[in-house]
């Protein structure tokens, strides 16, 4: 008999990779310590010079992420909780290339970012980015009475909520625990689940970890047992 744990939890179109969506609606998927690219393009004739070129987000002050201008970055002006982390693409600016590089995306990156073409034409894009946060859930397993085990899983720092659940080798829900949650100063949702099995041969457990890609949905198959 088998028991596998999952994690469940429903994010948006997909859970992995360095996250660039260049869709109509301009959303962008990222992860939390990863690094994520904003898309931003203009038309430039082939004798104009580079435009002058400001990235700001929306609700920040002062807002601007990235100032582009003369062919170089102005530090000055941008936003501390963006120095180093901030890059245009290598040498993409004279082809109208100026998509938004950011390292080390925390969680409080989420939001509307606008890139915006200074001087003559205000061309401007607007990116929605959506920050998401996944961990190496972690579990326990632990005697309980009548010879049976006790099962304990914990996802720490997840975005969205992960939803924990238990199911038999036919995939069927086993009854838990009401899961504990809390969301601490991150943003984050860090949730606790158990579930008891009562059966007396249940004294050998193989662990086996991974994180395979759905379509809205991150599963993560962690406990089998011989």
């Amino acid at each position: 008999m088998y028991y596998r744990l999952i994690v469940l939890a429903a994010l948006l179109p997909s859970c992995s990779g360095e996250s660039s969506v260049d869709d109509p609606a301009k959303m962008v998927l990222a992860f939390a310590g990863g690094a994520v690219l904003l898309p931003c393009n203009f038309s430039l004739p082939a004798s104009a010079d580079v435009p002058t070129v400001e990235w700001s987000k929306q609700g920040l002050h002062p807002d601007v992420v990235f100032l582009y201008r003369g062919g170089y970055e102005i530090n000055e002006e941008k936003h501390p909780a963006f120095w180093y982390r901030t890059s245009l693409i290598a040498k993409e600016q004279k082809n109208g290339n100026f998509s938004l590089r950011i390292a080390s995306v925390r969680l409080s990156d989420a939001g509307t970012y606008r890139c915006k073409r200074l001087r003559g034409t205000h061309d401007v894009t607007s990116v929605e980015l959506v920050v998401v946060a996944v961990s190496e859930p972690k579990v326990w397993v632990m005697s309980a009475e009548g010879g049976g085990v006790t099962l304990q899983c914990e996802a720490n720092c997840w975005l969205p909520e992960p939803q924990i659940n238990f199911l038999d080798e036919r995939g069927k829900y086993i009854h838990a625990e009401e899961p504990k949650r809390d969301e601490d100063a991150h943003e984050c949702f860090t949730v606790t689940r158990r579930v008891t099995l009562q059966d007396a041969a249940a004294n050998r457990f193989k662990f086996q970890t991974s994180i395979q890609t759905l379509p809205k949905a991150c599963l993560v198959p962690l406990l089998k047992r011989n």
